[in-house]
Protein backbone atom coordinates (compact mmCIF):
# COMPACT_ATOMS: atom_id res chain seq x y z
CA UNK A 1 0.00 0.00 0.00
CA UNK A 2 1.60 3.48 -1.18
CA UNK A 3 0.65 6.55 0.48
CA UNK A 4 -1.76 7.03 -3.03
CA UNK A 5 -3.75 3.75 -1.95
CA UNK A 6 -3.93 5.14 1.40
CA UNK A 7 -5.34 8.51 0.51
CA UNK A 8 -8.03 7.33 -1.69
CA UNK A 9 -9.09 4.69 1.19
CA UNK A 10 -9.01 7.52 3.44
CA UNK A 11 -11.36 9.89 1.03
CA UNK A 12 -13.71 7.37 -0.07
CA UNK A 13 -14.27 5.86 3.55
CA UNK A 14 -14.84 9.47 4.92
CA UNK A 15 -17.43 9.66 1.90
CA UNK A 16 -19.19 6.67 2.84
CA UNK A 17 -18.64 7.75 6.93
CA UNK A 18 -20.80 10.64 5.99
CA UNK A 19 -23.23 8.66 4.48
CA UNK A 20 -23.90 6.87 7.34
CA UNK A 21 -23.96 9.91 9.20
CA UNK A 22 -27.03 11.00 7.61
CA UNK A 23 -28.77 7.86 7.68
CA UNK A 24 -28.70 8.41 11.44
CA UNK A 25 -29.52 11.77 11.79
CA UNK A 26 -32.80 10.73 9.54
CA UNK A 27 -33.32 7.71 11.43
CA UNK A 28 -33.11 9.79 14.94
CA UNK A 29 -34.45 12.55 13.92
CA UNK A 30 -37.37 11.70 11.15
CA UNK A 31 -40.49 10.76 13.72
CA UNK A 32 -39.95 14.11 15.40
CA UNK A 33 -39.61 15.91 12.48
CA UNK A 34 -43.06 14.06 11.61
CA UNK A 35 -44.33 14.84 14.86
CA UNK A 36 -43.99 18.36 14.57
CA UNK A 37 -44.69 18.59 10.49
CA UNK A 38 -48.25 16.48 10.68
CA UNK A 39 -50.22 17.28 14.17
CA UNK A 40 -52.87 15.21 15.51
CA UNK A 41 -51.09 11.58 15.02
CA UNK A 42 -51.57 8.68 17.22
CA UNK A 43 -48.75 6.46 17.88
CA UNK A 44 -49.16 3.93 14.97
CA UNK A 45 -50.14 6.76 12.61
CA UNK A 46 -46.93 8.56 14.11
CA UNK A 47 -45.17 5.04 12.66
CA UNK A 48 -46.56 4.68 9.39
CA UNK A 49 -45.81 8.00 8.44
CA UNK A 50 -42.07 8.19 9.27
CA UNK A 51 -43.04 4.69 7.72
CA UNK A 52 -43.57 6.58 4.56
CA UNK A 53 -41.05 9.11 4.83
CA UNK A 54 -38.37 6.27 5.00
CA UNK A 55 -39.56 4.60 2.51
CA UNK A 56 -39.71 7.90 0.35
CA UNK A 57 -36.11 7.98 1.07
CA UNK A 58 -35.07 4.55 -0.01
CA UNK A 59 -36.80 5.17 -3.25
CA UNK A 60 -34.31 8.06 -3.56
CA UNK A 61 -31.33 6.28 -2.71
CA UNK A 62 -32.16 3.18 -5.13
CA UNK A 63 -32.81 5.56 -8.34
CA UNK A 64 -29.17 7.26 -7.56
CA UNK A 65 -27.97 3.89 -7.11
CA UNK A 66 -29.35 3.19 -10.62
CA UNK A 67 -28.56 6.26 -12.22
CA UNK A 68 -25.30 7.21 -10.71
CA UNK A 69 -23.88 3.34 -10.84
CA UNK A 70 -23.93 3.48 -14.55
CA UNK A 71 -21.99 7.13 -14.25
CA UNK A 72 -19.61 5.94 -12.73
CA UNK A 73 -18.60 3.60 -15.39
CA UNK A 74 -19.07 5.97 -18.08
CA UNK A 75 -18.02 9.27 -16.61
CA UNK A 76 -15.89 8.52 -13.98
CA UNK A 77 -15.52 6.97 -10.16
CA UNK A 78 -13.99 10.47 -8.74
CA UNK A 79 -16.24 12.54 -10.86
CA UNK A 80 -19.73 10.70 -9.99
CA UNK A 81 -18.56 10.17 -6.24
CA UNK A 82 -17.89 13.95 -5.76
CA UNK A 83 -21.12 14.87 -7.63
CA UNK A 84 -22.92 12.41 -5.61
CA UNK A 85 -21.07 13.61 -2.22
CA UNK A 86 -22.33 17.09 -3.00
CA UNK A 87 -26.28 16.34 -3.36
CA UNK A 88 -26.59 14.42 -0.28
CA UNK A 89 -25.22 16.92 1.95
CA UNK A 90 -26.58 19.97 0.28
CA UNK A 91 -30.37 18.07 0.44
CA UNK A 92 -29.45 16.75 3.94
CA UNK A 93 -28.85 20.24 5.03
CA UNK A 94 -32.14 21.45 3.17
CA UNK A 95 -33.92 18.87 5.13
CA UNK A 96 -33.80 21.10 8.70
CA UNK A 97 -36.08 24.11 6.37
CA UNK A 98 -38.80 21.63 6.00
CA UNK A 99 -42.42 22.88 6.53
CA UNK A 100 -44.79 20.29 5.65
CA UNK A 101 -44.17 16.83 5.14
CA UNK A 102 -43.85 16.92 1.59
CA UNK A 103 -40.98 19.03 1.47
CA UNK A 104 -39.53 17.01 3.87
CA UNK A 105 -39.94 14.07 1.96
CA UNK A 106 -39.09 15.65 -1.70
CA UNK A 107 -35.43 16.60 0.18
CA UNK A 108 -35.26 13.21 1.73
CA UNK A 109 -36.01 11.45 -1.61
CA UNK A 110 -33.32 13.62 -3.40
CA UNK A 111 -30.75 13.53 -0.44
CA UNK A 112 -31.30 9.28 -1.08
CA UNK A 113 -30.08 10.22 -4.47
CA UNK A 114 -26.79 11.30 -3.72
CA UNK A 115 -26.13 8.24 -1.10
CA UNK A 116 -27.15 5.77 -3.00
CA UNK A 117 -24.52 6.80 -6.39
CA UNK A 118 -21.85 7.64 -3.85
CA UNK A 119 -21.55 3.92 -2.49
CA UNK A 120 -21.17 1.93 -5.71
CA UNK A 121 -18.62 4.88 -7.23
CA UNK A 122 -16.62 5.09 -3.72
CA UNK A 123 -16.56 0.86 -3.70
CA UNK A 124 -15.22 0.60 -7.23
CA UNK A 125 -12.47 3.16 -6.67
CA UNK A 126 -11.35 1.40 -4.00
CA UNK A 127 -11.60 -2.25 -5.49
CA UNK A 128 -9.67 -0.47 -8.59
CA UNK A 129 -7.22 1.15 -7.30
CA UNK A 130 -5.54 -0.53 -3.78
CA UNK A 131 -3.55 -3.96 -4.16
CA UNK A 132 -4.78 -7.19 -4.84
CA UNK A 133 -4.27 -9.09 -1.67
CA UNK A 134 -5.48 -6.10 0.13
CA UNK A 135 -8.48 -5.68 -1.20
CA UNK A 136 -10.92 -7.69 0.90
CA UNK A 137 -9.23 -5.85 3.81
CA UNK A 138 -9.77 -2.12 2.92
CA UNK A 139 -13.11 -2.99 1.28
CA UNK A 140 -13.95 -4.30 4.52
CA UNK A 141 -12.88 -1.55 6.38
CA UNK A 142 -14.11 0.74 4.63
CA UNK A 143 -17.82 -0.36 5.65
CA UNK A 144 -17.04 -0.99 8.76
CA UNK A 145 -15.37 2.57 9.10
CA UNK A 146 -18.63 3.99 7.60
CA UNK A 147 -19.93 2.93 10.85
CA UNK A 148 -18.22 5.83 12.35
CA UNK A 149 -20.66 8.13 10.80
CA UNK A 150 -23.63 6.35 12.56
CA UNK A 151 -21.72 6.55 15.46
CA UNK A 152 -20.77 10.61 15.01
CA UNK A 153 -24.54 10.86 14.70
CA UNK A 154 -25.93 8.87 17.90
CA UNK A 155 -23.05 10.82 19.79
CA UNK A 156 -24.33 13.88 18.82
CA UNK A 157 -27.75 13.22 19.28
CA UNK A 158 -27.02 12.40 23.04
CA UNK A 159 -26.12 16.34 23.65
CA UNK A 160 -28.74 17.49 20.71
CA UNK A 161 -31.62 15.59 21.21
CA UNK A 162 -34.49 15.59 18.36
CA UNK A 163 -36.88 16.16 20.41
CA UNK A 164 -35.45 18.87 22.19
CA UNK A 165 -35.50 22.87 21.63
CA UNK A 166 -32.40 25.53 21.25
CA UNK A 167 -33.58 29.58 20.98
CA UNK A 168 -36.77 27.93 19.49
CA UNK A 169 -35.16 25.67 17.01
CA UNK A 170 -36.38 21.86 17.12
CA UNK A 171 -33.57 19.96 18.00
CA UNK A 172 -34.09 17.40 14.68
CA UNK A 173 -33.48 20.60 12.41
CA UNK A 174 -30.23 21.65 14.11
CA UNK A 175 -29.19 17.62 13.02
CA UNK A 176 -29.84 17.96 9.87
CA UNK A 177 -28.39 21.23 9.09
CA UNK A 178 -25.19 19.31 10.45
CA UNK A 179 -25.61 17.28 7.29
CA UNK A 180 -24.21 20.57 5.22
CA UNK A 181 -20.29 19.37 6.48
CA UNK A 182 -19.47 16.55 3.77
CA UNK A 183 -19.31 19.37 1.35
CA UNK A 184 -15.74 20.34 2.50
CA UNK A 185 -14.81 16.71 1.42
CA UNK A 186 -16.32 16.59 -2.58
CA UNK A 187 -14.14 19.30 -2.92
CA UNK A 188 -10.98 17.60 -1.61
CA UNK A 189 -11.89 14.62 -3.76
CA UNK A 190 -12.06 16.47 -7.24
CA UNK A 191 -8.47 17.74 -6.55
CA UNK A 192 -6.55 15.24 -5.26
CA UNK A 193 -7.85 11.69 -6.82
CA UNK A 194 -7.49 10.50 -10.19
CA UNK A 195 -9.56 7.66 -12.07
CA UNK A 196 -7.91 4.48 -11.77
CA UNK A 197 -5.55 2.56 -14.29
CA UNK A 198 -7.90 -0.23 -14.85
CA UNK A 199 -11.26 2.25 -15.54
CA UNK A 200 -8.80 4.22 -18.21
CA UNK A 201 -7.49 0.89 -19.39
CA UNK A 202 -11.03 -0.74 -20.07
CA UNK A 203 -12.54 2.79 -22.26
CA UNK A 204 -9.50 2.55 -24.15
CA UNK A 205 -10.76 0.59 -27.18
CA UNK A 206 -13.55 2.51 -27.79
CA UNK A 207 -11.45 5.73 -27.69
CA UNK A 208 -9.28 4.41 -30.57
CA UNK A 209 -13.00 3.55 -32.75
CA UNK A 210 -14.06 6.84 -32.12
CA UNK A 211 -10.69 8.66 -33.17
CA UNK A 212 -9.66 9.11 -29.49
CA UNK A 213 -12.62 11.23 -29.19
CA UNK A 214 -13.46 11.26 -25.26
CA UNK A 215 -17.17 12.25 -25.54
CA UNK A 216 -17.63 9.42 -28.09
CA UNK A 217 -16.04 7.08 -25.77
CA UNK A 218 -17.37 8.09 -22.84
CA UNK A 219 -20.75 8.33 -24.32
CA UNK A 220 -20.24 3.66 -25.44
CA UNK A 221 -23.21 2.06 -24.70
CA UNK A 222 -20.79 -1.17 -24.04
CA UNK A 223 -19.46 0.35 -20.84
CA UNK A 224 -21.84 0.86 -17.63
CA UNK A 225 -24.76 -0.38 -20.36
CA UNK A 226 -27.71 -2.53 -18.25
CA UNK A 227 -28.81 -4.06 -21.82
CA UNK A 228 -24.87 -5.29 -22.66
CA UNK A 229 -24.90 -6.51 -18.59
CA UNK A 230 -28.10 -8.58 -19.09
CA UNK A 231 -26.88 -10.24 -22.13
CA UNK A 232 -24.20 -12.08 -20.59
CA UNK A 233 -25.95 -15.02 -18.88
CA UNK A 234 -23.38 -15.62 -16.07
CA UNK A 235 -23.64 -11.88 -15.73
CA UNK A 236 -27.30 -11.99 -15.30
CA UNK A 237 -27.14 -14.70 -12.48
CA UNK A 238 -24.65 -12.88 -10.47
CA UNK A 239 -27.26 -9.37 -10.63
CA UNK A 240 -29.78 -11.71 -9.52
CA UNK A 241 -28.07 -13.12 -6.71
CA UNK A 242 -26.41 -9.38 -5.35
CA UNK A 243 -29.94 -8.36 -5.41
CA UNK A 244 -31.66 -10.81 -3.47
CA UNK A 245 -28.48 -10.77 -1.03
CA UNK A 246 -29.39 -6.97 -0.75
CA UNK A 247 -32.50 -7.13 -0.69
CA UNK A 248 -32.50 -9.05 2.40
CA UNK A 249 -30.44 -7.91 4.25
CA UNK A 250 -31.32 -4.01 3.64
CA UNK A 251 -35.31 -4.59 4.63
CA UNK A 252 -33.95 -6.80 7.76
CA UNK A 253 -31.98 -3.44 8.58
CA UNK A 254 -34.40 -0.77 7.31
CA UNK A 255 -37.42 -1.92 7.85
CA UNK A 256 -36.60 -3.49 11.22
CA UNK A 257 -33.10 -2.68 12.39
CA UNK A 258 -33.11 1.03 12.11
CA UNK A 259 -36.69 0.96 14.31
CA UNK A 260 -34.37 0.59 17.45
CA UNK A 261 -35.22 4.28 18.33
CA UNK A 262 -38.45 3.83 18.34
CA UNK A 263 -38.38 0.99 20.21
CA UNK A 264 -36.79 2.54 22.77
CA UNK A 265 -39.24 5.47 22.86
CA UNK A 266 -42.46 2.73 22.91
CA UNK A 267 -40.94 1.28 25.92
CA UNK A 268 -40.33 3.82 27.63
CA UNK A 269 -43.35 5.31 26.70
CA UNK A 270 -45.10 1.68 28.28
CA UNK A 271 -42.67 2.22 32.02
CA UNK A 272 -43.95 5.92 31.94
CA UNK A 273 -47.47 4.57 31.60
CA UNK A 274 -47.56 1.75 34.02
CA UNK A 275 -46.11 3.94 36.53
CA UNK A 276 -49.21 6.49 36.31
CA UNK A 277 -51.13 3.84 36.24
CA UNK A 278 -49.93 2.78 39.46
CA UNK A 279 -49.82 6.08 41.36
CA UNK A 280 -53.29 6.72 40.24
CA UNK A 281 -56.41 8.05 42.08
CA UNK A 282 -58.86 6.31 40.68
CA UNK A 283 -61.07 9.07 42.25
CA UNK A 284 -60.12 11.66 40.45
CA UNK A 285 -57.15 10.65 37.81
CA UNK A 286 -58.18 8.53 34.41
CA UNK A 287 -58.08 4.75 35.38
CA UNK A 288 -55.03 2.98 34.55
CA UNK A 289 -57.18 1.22 31.20
CA UNK A 290 -57.67 4.70 29.49
CA UNK A 291 -53.64 5.71 30.56
CA UNK A 292 -52.21 2.64 28.68
CA UNK A 293 -53.25 5.08 25.10
CA UNK A 294 -52.36 7.98 26.57
CA UNK A 295 -49.37 9.53 24.59
CA UNK A 296 -46.90 11.56 27.24
CA UNK A 297 -48.04 14.85 27.29
CA UNK A 298 -51.06 13.50 28.48
CA UNK A 299 -49.60 11.62 30.85
CA UNK A 300 -48.32 14.82 32.53
CA UNK A 301 -51.40 16.21 32.49
CA UNK A 302 -52.57 13.72 34.63
CA UNK A 303 -49.73 13.40 37.62
CA UNK A 304 -49.00 17.19 37.77
CA UNK A 305 -52.28 19.62 38.09
CA UNK A 306 -50.39 22.67 36.57
CA UNK A 307 -50.23 23.06 33.16
CA UNK A 308 -46.61 24.53 33.32
CA UNK A 309 -45.44 21.72 35.27
CA UNK A 310 -46.95 19.32 33.56
CA UNK A 311 -45.05 21.01 30.14
CA UNK A 312 -41.57 20.43 32.45
CA UNK A 313 -42.21 16.77 32.70
CA UNK A 314 -43.00 15.97 29.78
CA UNK A 315 -40.24 18.03 28.76
CA UNK A 316 -37.78 15.94 31.07
CA UNK A 317 -38.96 12.34 30.06
CA UNK A 318 -38.66 13.60 26.67
CA UNK A 319 -34.97 14.22 27.37
CA UNK A 320 -34.21 11.13 29.02
CA UNK A 321 -35.86 8.85 26.21
CA UNK A 322 -33.58 11.01 23.88
CA UNK A 323 -30.24 10.17 25.88
CA UNK A 324 -31.13 6.67 26.42
CA UNK A 325 -32.03 6.51 22.37
CA UNK A 326 -28.72 8.15 21.30
CA UNK A 327 -26.73 5.80 24.05
CA UNK A 328 -28.58 2.53 22.56
CA UNK A 329 -27.73 3.42 19.15
CA UNK A 330 -24.40 4.42 19.79
CA UNK A 331 -23.91 1.27 21.11
CA UNK A 332 -26.11 -0.57 18.49
CA UNK A 333 -23.64 1.09 15.49
CA UNK A 334 -20.16 0.53 17.28
CA UNK A 335 -21.09 -2.99 17.52
CA UNK A 336 -22.01 -2.62 13.58
CA UNK A 337 -19.10 -1.91 12.33
CA UNK A 338 -17.14 -4.61 14.89
CA UNK A 339 -19.44 -7.25 13.08
CA UNK A 340 -18.68 -5.69 9.45
CA UNK A 341 -15.27 -6.34 9.78
CA UNK A 342 -15.27 -9.64 11.66
CA UNK A 343 -17.46 -10.40 8.66
CA UNK A 344 -14.36 -9.45 6.83
CA UNK A 345 -11.71 -11.41 8.90
CA UNK A 346 -13.98 -14.62 8.84
CA UNK A 347 -14.49 -14.36 5.14
CA UNK A 348 -11.01 -14.59 4.62
CA UNK A 349 -10.93 -17.42 6.11
CA UNK A 350 -13.92 -19.24 5.25
CA UNK A 351 -15.05 -18.20 2.39
CA UNK A 352 -18.28 -15.54 1.36
CA UNK A 353 -21.06 -18.03 1.31
CA UNK A 354 -20.99 -19.71 4.68
CA UNK A 355 -20.21 -16.24 6.34
CA UNK A 356 -23.20 -15.17 4.88
CA UNK A 357 -25.47 -17.77 6.01
CA UNK A 358 -24.33 -17.43 8.77
CA UNK A 359 -24.73 -13.89 9.39
CA UNK A 360 -28.55 -13.89 8.04
CA UNK A 361 -29.53 -16.76 10.86
CA UNK A 362 -27.57 -14.74 13.59
CA UNK A 363 -29.79 -11.51 12.58
CA UNK A 364 -33.11 -12.98 12.50
CA UNK A 365 -32.55 -14.50 16.53
CA UNK A 366 -31.19 -10.95 17.39
CA UNK A 367 -34.39 -9.14 15.83
CA UNK A 368 -36.55 -11.48 17.42
CA UNK A 369 -35.07 -11.53 20.63
CA UNK A 370 -34.73 -7.63 20.84
CA UNK A 371 -37.82 -6.19 19.77
CA UNK A 372 -39.86 -9.34 21.17
CA UNK A 373 -37.81 -8.67 24.85
CA UNK A 374 -36.41 -5.25 25.24
CA UNK A 375 -38.75 -3.59 28.31
CA UNK A 376 -36.34 -2.18 30.89
CA UNK A 377 -33.47 0.98 30.28
CA UNK A 378 -30.82 -1.69 31.00
CA UNK A 379 -31.69 -4.08 28.70
CA UNK A 380 -30.75 -1.02 25.85
CA UNK A 381 -27.13 -1.70 27.12
CA UNK A 382 -26.66 -5.44 26.21
CA UNK A 383 -29.73 -5.98 23.42
CA UNK A 384 -29.07 -3.25 21.01
CA UNK A 385 -25.36 -4.17 20.91
CA UNK A 386 -26.04 -7.84 19.83
CA UNK A 387 -28.71 -6.40 17.42
CA UNK A 388 -26.18 -4.38 15.53
CA UNK A 389 -23.50 -6.38 15.72
CA UNK A 390 -25.96 -9.25 14.05
CA UNK A 391 -27.86 -7.50 11.74
CA UNK A 392 -25.34 -5.23 10.02
CA UNK A 393 -22.41 -7.63 9.87
CA UNK A 394 -23.97 -8.37 5.87
CA UNK A 395 -23.07 -5.29 4.99
CA UNK A 396 -19.26 -5.89 5.21
CA UNK A 397 -19.97 -9.18 2.48
CA UNK A 398 -21.82 -6.65 0.37
CA UNK A 399 -18.31 -3.92 0.24
CA UNK A 400 -16.54 -7.53 -0.74
CA UNK A 401 -18.49 -9.52 -2.74
CA UNK A 402 -20.29 -7.24 -5.10
CA UNK A 403 -17.15 -5.94 -6.64
CA UNK A 404 -16.10 -9.44 -7.22
CA UNK A 405 -19.15 -10.26 -9.50
CA UNK A 406 -18.57 -7.96 -12.26
CA UNK A 407 -15.68 -7.07 -14.50
CA UNK A 408 -14.50 -3.85 -14.78
CA UNK A 409 -16.80 -2.49 -17.34
CA UNK A 410 -19.67 -3.37 -16.02
CA UNK A 411 -18.31 -2.86 -12.08
CA UNK A 412 -19.45 0.37 -10.86
CA UNK A 413 -23.26 0.11 -12.57
CA UNK A 414 -23.33 -4.11 -11.08
CA UNK A 415 -22.88 -2.69 -7.47
CA UNK A 416 -25.22 0.06 -8.13
CA UNK A 417 -27.45 -2.87 -9.59
CA UNK A 418 -27.02 -5.01 -6.53
CA UNK A 419 -27.17 -2.73 -3.37
CA UNK A 420 -29.52 -0.17 -4.80
CA UNK A 421 -32.08 -1.69 -6.80
CA UNK A 422 -32.91 -4.33 -4.07
CA UNK A 423 -33.47 -1.00 -2.18
CA UNK A 424 -36.88 -0.31 -4.82
CA UNK A 425 -38.62 -3.56 -2.72
CA UNK A 426 -36.84 -2.90 0.01
CA UNK A 427 -38.61 0.64 0.44
CA UNK A 428 -41.35 -1.02 1.30
CA UNK A 429 -40.29 -2.70 4.41
CA UNK A 430 -40.65 0.17 5.74
CA UNK A 431 -43.75 0.86 4.60
CA UNK A 432 -44.62 -2.60 5.57
CA UNK A 433 -44.02 -2.13 9.11
CA UNK A 434 -45.96 0.68 9.45
CA UNK A 435 -49.33 -1.08 7.97
CA UNK A 436 -48.66 -3.73 10.39
CA UNK A 437 -48.00 -1.23 13.30
CA UNK A 438 -51.73 -0.14 12.22
CA UNK A 439 -52.81 -3.61 11.90
CA UNK A 440 -51.74 -4.69 15.09
CA UNK A 441 -53.00 -1.83 17.36
CA UNK A 442 -56.55 -2.29 15.50
CA UNK A 443 -56.20 -5.67 17.25
CA UNK A 444 -54.95 -4.34 20.10
CA UNK A 445 -51.60 -4.67 20.78
CA UNK A 446 -50.58 -1.83 23.19
CA UNK A 447 -47.11 -2.20 21.33
CA UNK A 448 -47.87 -2.99 17.59
CA UNK A 449 -43.47 -2.17 16.49
CA UNK A 450 -42.51 -5.19 18.20
CA UNK A 451 -44.76 -7.56 16.45
CA UNK A 452 -44.63 -5.81 13.39
CA UNK A 453 -40.51 -6.20 13.67
CA UNK A 454 -40.76 -10.22 14.73
CA UNK A 455 -43.15 -11.06 11.81
CA UNK A 456 -40.89 -8.87 9.63
CA UNK A 457 -37.49 -10.63 10.81
CA UNK A 458 -38.54 -13.75 7.91
CA UNK A 459 -37.29 -11.45 5.59
CA UNK A 460 -33.62 -12.64 6.54
CA UNK A 461 -34.28 -16.23 5.58
CA UNK A 462 -34.68 -14.72 2.02
CA UNK A 463 -30.93 -14.35 2.15
CA UNK A 464 -29.96 -17.73 3.50
CA UNK A 465 -31.70 -19.36 0.70
CA UNK A 466 -29.76 -17.47 -1.82
CA UNK A 467 -26.44 -17.74 -0.30
CA UNK A 468 -26.70 -20.99 -1.26
CA UNK A 469 -27.01 -21.09 -5.10
CA UNK A 470 -24.16 -17.73 -5.16
CA UNK A 471 -20.67 -18.36 -6.27
CA UNK A 472 -18.14 -18.38 -4.26
CA UNK A 473 -15.53 -15.82 -5.12
CA UNK A 474 -12.91 -16.12 -2.07
CA UNK A 475 -9.37 -16.58 -3.26
CA UNK A 476 -10.08 -15.23 -6.90
CA UNK A 477 -9.04 -12.30 -8.95
CA UNK A 478 -11.29 -9.22 -9.91
CA UNK A 479 -12.75 -10.50 -13.59
CA UNK A 480 -11.16 -7.96 -16.01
Amino acid sequence: MTSYHWWVFSIATLGWLFDGMDQRLFVLARTPAVRDLVSNLSDAQLTAHAGYATMIFIFGWATGGLIFGMAGDRIGRVRTMTLTILIYALFTGLSAFSRTWWDFALYRFLCGIGIGGEYAAGLALVAEVVPERARPYCLGLLQSLGALGHILASWISIHLGPQSEFHGIAGWRILFLLGFLPAILAVVARLRLREPESWLTSRAPFREGSNANPKLADASPERGDLRELFKDRRLRFHLIVGMLLGFAGQTGLWGIGYWTPELIRNAQLELVRENVAAKADLGGAPDGGRIRTYNLDQLAAAVKGDQNEAKLQAKQWRAESDRLVGRGTLLQDVAGMIGIYAFTLLTTRYGRRLVFAVSFLLAMVATLWTFGRLSQPSDVYWMLPMLGFCSVSMYGGYAIYFPELFPTRFRSTGIGFCYNVARFVTAFGPLTLGKLAVLYAGMGFAAPLRQSAMTLSAIFLVGVITISFAPETKGRPLPD
